[in-house]
């Protein structure tokens, strides 16, 4: 069915008005589980009853990282004592940022030179990971990326051109290991080389993007 630009762009902003709603319930389920300080496993199931329900939600961060973690936990039908507390370390992190306030899933540390508007591509581009994903390990993260047809880097060079940083962003990130490599992007950036710095949701609203 073919839209005209109008209805097309109207369409988009009811999808993405319904996609935010979705969201915002989606964490006030994700707080009221975690509320008691653990996670159950009728409540797994519960959680992952509702995600199939409500698709659209895990098209978008933070529903695609809550529902890659609740699918990996019941890939072999067995829920484990770690994978709970796991799954509760992700939705507490979650529940801590302030979607509602800022839309955005993610802590709000605006000294961080985020770009705003980045456009992320992965055939043959280099990436840098730094700091902790709620996604997953640094090894998981890369793996993605991988498959996808970029190379991933330890360390930042002028040859760079992403360094994501991971949600778990502290105040103090510029006394910290991840935050010398963001300094040393920006140096990179100072001297007009173009590294774009990015979050963790930015970078992993573009995977959903881009599927294998």
């Amino acid at each position: 069915m073919a839209y005209e630009g109008g209805e097309f762009s109207a369409l988009k902003a009811i999808q993405n008005r319904n996609v935010t709603k979705a969201t915002e319930h989606l964490l006030g389920i994700c707080t009221g589980l975690v509320a008691d300080g653990r996670i159950e496993e009728k409540e797994v199931q519960f959680l992952r009853l509702w995600l199939q329900q409500y698709p659209d939600v895990t098209s978008s961060w933070p529903g695609n990282v809550i529902a890659q973690r609740v699918e990996a936990i019941m890939a072999d039908g067995v829920i484990t004592a770690d994978e709970r507390l796991d799954l509760l370390d992700t939705l507490q992190a979650i529940c801590g940022f302030q979607f509602p306030e800022t839309g955005a899933a993610e802590a709000a540390v605006s000294s961080i030179p985020f770009d705003d508007d980045p456009s992320i591509w992965f055939d043959g581009r280099t990436f840098c990971f730094t700091g902790k994903f709620l996604f997953g390990t640094r090894a998981n993260c890369e793996r993605e990326i991988l498959q996808r047809g970029s190379t991933a880097v330890d360390n930042v060079s002028a040859k760079l051109e992403y360094l994501v940083v991971g949600s778990f962003i502290e105040p103090s990130w510029a006394h910290t290991s991840y935050g010398r490599k963001i300094q040393k992007a920006m140096e990179y950036n100072g001297k007009g080389h173009g590294i774009a710095i990015i979050s963790e949701r930015q970078w992993s609203d573009a995977l959903s993007r881009q599927t294998i």
